[in-house]
């Protein structure tokens, strides 16, 4: 049976590979729009994020993905998926990585399981699954470094492994786990990942830092929110304390997940989908959002001769990152 959908003519431009984030929010548009995916000079919407500056050779309608706390170019973008909770008019929708990883966060919203189901299955301290610390906040190793002073931090990832090997399940190594260390490898307001969640899924305490406004969606008598407390040290006194008492941990494990057991609104499928829906639903010509009179075209132009010039590459690249460290 021939399908109703509308269908969509979409490129993947400087996604990466593979463009794994764009592929798993695509999945999401696929519930309303059949997608037929084209070269990028006939597309009418390109699908774009930070592997490169290629998107400035193709005049299709512009959507920004990232899965890194990177902010869209409003020059070069019509539209962005970000962790940014900027409100550009229609332009910009906050979709935290959380999202896109549906088994860990459809466990949110269920029923937790008896604590004494719980409690059954932890027969180890705390799991801390890292692999990755180039470029990384230093919070990410310190925390290990004081709680592994009070007991062993099982370390399954490629950093500093403990366990004989990098981990084959995640899931199964974190779930036997009373506290999952989940620390992002930046710290900004919106910027949610995979591992909140991951560490929620595995019925264990998560010990959280990234995002300092997570108290606003998850419920933080579920967790050790680190931006609650003034310093890592008190974070680890903080566990140290719940780990002698299982009158206390059990009491955490009782606390649903989201603040008053409720999905928040900014979370919830149906915003997203409004979002596309505006996009993908507007004639074409009245979904464009970028300046494409003289000025903008002039500006992009600019743009991409200085990213084909290395010298002056690297000088944006410099200014860019003290641009960052100011902000």
């Amino acid at each position: 049976m021939e399908s109703t959908k509308k269908k969509l003519q979409i490129a993947l431009v400087d996604c990466g590979n593979p463009p794994a984030v764009a592929r798993a929010i695509l999945r999401y548009v696929e519930q309303l729009y059949d997608i037929e995916y084209v070269r990028p000079e006939g597309a009418d919407y390109i699908i774009h994020s930070i592997a490169g500056h290629d998107v400035l050779c193709y005049p299709g309608i512009r959507i920004f993905v990232t899965g890194e706390m990177v902010s869209a170019n409003y020059n070069i973008s019509d539209y962005s998926l970000s962790f940014d909770r900027l409100k550009f008019g229609d332009r910009n929708f906050w979709f935290p990585l959380i999202k896109l990883y549906t088994d860990a966060y459809q466990h949110l919203k269920q029923q937790r399981l008896p604590c004494q189901n719980i409690m059954a299955q932890k027969t180890e301290f705390c799991a801390y699954v890292m692999s990755n610390t180039k470029n990384s906040a230093v919070e990410r190793t310190r925390i290990y470094e004081l709680l592994n002073d009070y007991k062993k931090v099982n370390c399954g990832g490629r950093w500093n492994n403990n366990v004989g090997g990098p981990v084959a399940d995640k899931h199964a190594f974190q779930r036997k786990h009373k506290f999952v260390i989940a620390f992002e490898n930046y710290s900004a307001p919106g910027y949610l990942t995979e591992k909140f969640a991951e560490a929620a899924m595995a019925d264990a305490i998560p010990i959280y830092w990234g995002d300092p406004e997570i108290g606003r969606y998850f419920n933080s008598r579920a967790f050790i929110n680190c931006h609650d407390f003034d310093n890592l040290d008190a974070v680890v006194a903080k566990v140290i304390e719940i780990d002698q008492d299982d009158a206390l941990y059990r009491q955490m494990l009782g606390e649903s997940w989201f603040v008053d057991g409720v999905e928040p609104e900014e979370l919830r499928d149906a915003n997203f989908l409004s979002f596309i829906r505006n996009i993908f639903d507007s004639p074409k010509e009245a979904a464009y959002r970028r300046n494409r009179s003289r000025w903008g075209r002039k500006y992009e132009r600019q743009f991409l001769r200085m990213w084909k010039r290395p010298l002056l590459h690297g000088v944006f690249r410099i200014r860019e990152r003290l641009r960052r460290r100011g902000s």
